[in-house]
């Protein structure tokens, strides 16, 4: 069973909480005071009442803050199979979702629905606790161990005296009294709802229901208890690690992948020994007791992660504590891999995928209302980039403070190249779980003004733009202009005086850093090189109303553009040739291409942008190696965003 909703009414200092569309991983951000812990209880105290597996009963023992009045669950069924279940027939045995409603009053809770699909029960409030039911059971069973006793007392008494008409007489008003007491206890158990669509109540036998409850497995949850994780989690990890070691084939590998994991996780080595019956773990070398508390710490999350029961829900408060970032990075990992619901309060970033398709984040808010003296909380969705700059903002997270906005920036010349790099670049990056504006961002250098950029580490420039000062990680394209195939000499030299300084200035810096910053210039002249045939005379269609007068003639010849020819020019001279030309009003013996001021260089721009519309126009379709050359810049990107 997986939580996919919950919303709860009736908790102090929420007008209601509604957490939609959960996933695997559900995240609660922002300051102290906002209802984080507060959330993660509230979810608590509702998974310790569905797990007592009855209709109604004593609550469990809560803080009166985290309780709600209404509570409102949706899971699905991870396994939709058929609940062969006598009460299943009032709610259909195939479904793939089922609600659940709990009300609570101070001391009691009632399932005061069950909805399958179209199908829904209501429970009439108040319902009969099951503790209730307990005690008389108690007091049947009493009644039933007297009956014995008076039995056994009788069997040594002679027959017909006063003291064996005495125990008789004891042993009626015993049956009596049974009998009385059993019917009470039948009467427990009898319960009362009504079917939707139907005004009739409908009775049913307790039992049934406490049973069916019990057959839909709803999942339990593990409440993380930072402060005593690591006493329990680790010598558990050991045994566990230890028993795959010691295993068969199949067993032993699982061992190897997990020590592997907890070697990355723990960025050291890690060994496992049994040495006269005593397990130990060492981290390079030295007993983990004697580890750092941030490494301990770490293994009793990866224990945390690795064991367990497979279908709980874990709850998890401020798992940073103690951990580095790169950690927690890793630990994410881990909690992504591991398969089963994590829902964590948290202040930092790295636990805040907010891009994720299997994650979920919420910004917890704090107001307060001075009307009313109260502080109001809430909770929302981070949906969008704006939601996730202010949960930053929250958390303390401000770019003035943390010195760079992205972790790469990606530097063009203009607007057409910015159009180009940005339609291939942006999709192979998301795929691979990256986001513009978070990990990485497009700038625009303008051309010739790239000679007023610099880069270097060890240097501050008065008369220069420092492009370190915007982003610790840099990657600048450039269009190589070459005319001519540069042979043997090495591009560097050829490249316009702007280009080439900065070219070196990289190079500087990668000898110290080498991934720090990344240089790539065109494969061809320029970057419209990379559009193949098809693309260009999409482009023209597109945007020149006259192209479908000339488009047979145009074509009766391929349009060849070299890898080091100007577009412009040569579209310029194929409608030449083919005589798709204006005669100059001025003087008759010049010649104009038609259409020239709309796919020509003027409206460069506009050329790209439909260009890169083209039909089935892949990727692969790119000439002079252009993918391979985005997929460097992919790879780049990616390596640095995952460090």
């Amino acid at each position: 069973m997986i939580l996919t909703r919950c919303r709860f009414e009736g908790l102090r200092g929420f007008d209601e909480l509604d957490l939609t569309d959960l996933n695997q991983l559900t995240t609660l951000t922002g300051p102290n005071g906002a209802g984080k812990s507060t959330v993660l209880r509230v979810l608590n105290l509702a998974f310790l009442i569905l797990n007592k597996k009855t209709v109604s009963d004593k609550l469990p023992e809560h803080d009166p803050w985290d309780r709600f009045t209404v509570a409102n669950l949706q899971f699905a069924r991870s396994n939709p199979a058929p609940l062969n279940h006598v009460f299943a027939e009032y709610l259909g045995q195939d479904f793939n979702e089922i609600f659940i409603q709990i009300s609570c009053d101070e001391t009691s809770f009632v399932i005061s629905e069950i909805r399958c699909q179209q199908h829904c029960l209501s429970f009439v409030i108040p319902q009969v606790k099951n503790s209730d039911i307990q005690s008389q059971k108690a007091t049947v069973n009493s009644i039933v161990t007297q009956q014995a006793d008076a039995q056994r007392r009788l069997s040594t008494v002679q027959v017909n005296t006063p003291l064996s008409q005495q125990i008789r007489a004891e042993q009626v008003q015993l049956s009596t009294n049974l009998e009385q007491q059993q019917d009470e206890l039948s009467r427990l158990h009898k319960l009362t709802f009504q079917r939707t669509g139907s005004d009739a109540p409908v009775e049913a036998n307790r039992n049934d229901v406490d049973s069916f409850l019990n057959l839909i497995s709803f999942p339990i949850v593990t409440y993380v208890d930072a402060r005593r994780l690591h006493e329990e989690a680790i010598p558990k990890l050991i045994s566990e690690l230890m028993t795959q070691k010691k295993g068969r084939r199949s067993s032993m590998d699982q061992f190897a992948q997990a020590t592997a994991q907890l070697g990355h996780l723990l960025q050291a080595e890690v060994d496992l020994s049994d040495i006269d019956g005593k397990e130990e773990m060492h981290i390079n070398g030295v007993p983990y007791q004697r580890a750092s508390a941030g490494t301990q710490i770490t293994l009793s999350f990866f224990g945390l992660t690795q064991l367990g029961e497979p279908g709980c829900i874990i709850l998890w408060d401020e798992p940073e504590n103690g951990l580095h970032p790169t950690r927690r990075v890793r630990l994410l990992d881990l909690m992504f891999e591991d398969g089963r619901q994590f829902i964590l309060a948290t202040h930092a970033a790295e636990f805040a995928p907010v891009f994720s398709t299997k994650g979920k984040v919420f910004r917890c808010i704090s107001e307060y209302d001075d009307a009313a003296t109260i502080v109001k909380l809430s909770v929302k969705h981070i949906a969008d980039r704006r939601d996730a700059f202010l949960a930053l903002e929250a958390l303390g997270v401000h770019p003035a403070r943390t010195l760079f906005t992205a972790n790469v920036v990606i530097w063009v010349e203009g607007p057409t190249e910015l159009l180009f790099y940005r339609h291939w670049l942006t999709p192979l990056l998301r795929d691979r779980g990256f986001f513009e504006g978070f990990h990485y961002t497009f700038m625009q250098y303008g051309g010739a003004l790239i000679s007023y950029l610099s880069i270097a580490d060890e240097a501050q420039f008065e008369s220069t733009f420092d492009l370190l000062s915007l982003c610790r990680h840099p990657v600048v394209i450039v269009d190589s202009d070459f005319r001519v195939d540069p042979g043997n000499t090495p591009p560097p030299e050829l490249l316009k005086k702007g280009a080439a300084r900065l070219f070196r200035e990289i190079e500087k810096l990668r000898e110290h850093r080498p991934n720090a910053a990344m240089f790539d210039w065109t494969a061809g002249r320029e970057v419209e090189n990379y559009l193949p045939e098809s693309a260009i005379w999409h482009a023209v269609a597109s945007l020149w109303s006259g192209y479908t007068d000339y488009a047979e003639k145009l074509k009766s010849k391929r349009l060849v553009i070299g890898q080091y020819d100007s577009y412009h020019e040569s579209l310029n001279e194929h409608f030449k040739e083919l005589e798709v030309v204006d005669i100059d009003p001025k003087d008759n013996t010049k010649k104009h291409a038609k259409g020239r001021s709309i796919w020509g260089q003027p409206n460069k721009v506009e050329m790209m942008r439909s260009a890169l519309t083209t039909e089935g126009f892949t990727i692969e379709n790119l000439c002079w190696n252009g993918a391979a050359r985005l997929r460097n810049i992919e790879n780049f990107v990616v390596a640095l965003c995952q460090s």
